[in-house]
């Protein structure tokens, strides 16, 4: 998988540019959200993902420009640290990280699931969002595949928030309803 995608968000300016790769360690994603945030300020967020062939996170490091930023890892052994070794026991049991400004994120537990049609999975993620300040917390969420045989669509709930994602053949999101369209590729897949 090499392929470049871009998201355009339906509430406020601003774009999402991401490059995803597969190297000899695993899926590497590489993405810059530009946005305006609901309290009207606007943001440059440069991130990067790195998964290991089974699609577990196995380091995330966000950058906000001109403000904080953050990096972790997660090991074999499923815990979390900081770069200089500090460890974050609220993490434990997460596989999967969640940045709140891109659609990309939801890739992951997707490949990483598998889910066939009708399948359901409960997890738990490291969340990271950006209102009031960048924060890293965690995310009980649902995953449902719901598609037919024509179109793959997955059902995601996280507390209150609950959306159907409808995902191209690499399971990358297409269109998340009344947040972010595709604006590039339009809809097609390059492969898994």
């Amino acid at each position: 998988m090499d392929r470049q995608i871009m998201w355009s968000p339906i509430r406020w300016p601003g774009a999402e540019h991401l490059w995803v790769c597969r190297d000899s360690t695993g899926v590497v994603a590489d993405g810059l959200v530009i946005a305006v945030l609901d309290d009207g300020s606007p943001v440059r967020v440069s991130y990067e993902v790195v998964c290991d062939d089974a699609w577990r996170t196995r380091r995330v490091s966000v950058d906000v420009h001109g403000g904080p930023s953050v990096a972790l890892l997660c090991g074999d052994d499923g815990r979390w640290r900081e770069p200089g070794g500090g460890e974050r026991t609220e993490l434990a049991g997460c596989v999967d990280v969640d940045i709140a400004l891109t659609p990309y994120t939801n890739t992951l537990p997707i490949r990483r699931l598998q889910l066939q049609p009708g399948e359901s999975a409960d997890i738990r993620t490291v969340y990271v969002r950006f209102e009031p300040t960048l924060t890293v917390t965690t995310s009980e969420q649902r995953y449902t595949r719901l598609d037919s045989d024509a179109d793959t669509v997955y059902g995601f709930r996280s507390g209150a928030f609950e959306a159907e994602l409808p995902v191209d053949a690499d399971g990358v999101v297409i269109d998340y309803p009344g947040l972010w369209n595709r604006s590039y590729p339009a809809s097609s897949a390059i492969g898994a």
